[in-house]
């Protein structure tokens, strides 16, 4: 790694963003930083022989508030609120109507003629049953088809659909198999992309 790379890292690691990629570009070291809340950004600090300190202190600040701002919030934003606000899918989910027996029993025979891995997803299934049967089936209501005909969800529900996510996924895999201990730049980056 050569002396300025290693110096963006640093400046990224001491603000607490997590460094993704590096590169240069026009006498400049580039890196695009990851914050905790999966905000990205480019910084650069000059490639010259001279060093630019004021050039890097201002570079460190941006980074600084830029890990401020995008950091995860572990409080309401609005502390004055009683409740924190639902999620709205959660809220339809909450208020749409049960499946009747009829609705119920089209949803289990559309199911059985259905080849569940090609779905990307349980909601894509609750979609599709919908337009079959002809009336609204919720994510719950499906989860409750495929429990009562004892479907299971496939296994490519639940991997990430990121490529960086896949990447960070199989390193962290091999690390473990060698018995490296990963740095915590690599847990945050880790954390944030392969967050459910």
């Amino acid at each position: 790694m050569e002396r300025r790379q290693r110096d963006i890292h640093t400046m990224a690691e001491q603000a607490g963003l997590s460094p993704v990629r590096y590169e240069r570009k026009a006498n400049r070291a580039t890196l695009l930083c990851l914050a905790e809340n999966g905000a990205e950004r480019v910084f650069s600090i000059s490639m010259g022989s001279r060093s630019d300190a004021r050039g890097d202190l201002n570079e460190l600040g941006a980074m600084k508030r830029f890990s401020r701002e995008n950091a995860l919030q572990t409080e309401p934003a609005h502390p004055d609120t009683k409740a924190p606000k639902k999620d709205y899918l959660a809220m339809l989910k909450a208020t749409a109507p049960a499946l009747d027996p009829v609705a119920f029993y089209r949803a289990c025979e559309w199911l059985k003629g259905q080849k569940i891995v090609t779905f990307a997803s349980l909601e894509a299934l609750a979609q599709d049953a919908s337009k079959h049967v002809g009336t609204t089936i919720n994510v719950s209501d499906m989860k409750l088809v495929m429990t009562t005909l004892n479907v299971q969800e496939p296994a490519l529900w639940h991997e990430p659909k990121d490529p960086q996510a896949i990447l960070v996924r199989e390193l962290s895999t091999i690390m473990k198999k060698l018995g490296e201990t990963p740095s915590p730049a690599f847990d945050r980056l880790a954390a944030s992309l392969l967050r459910a």
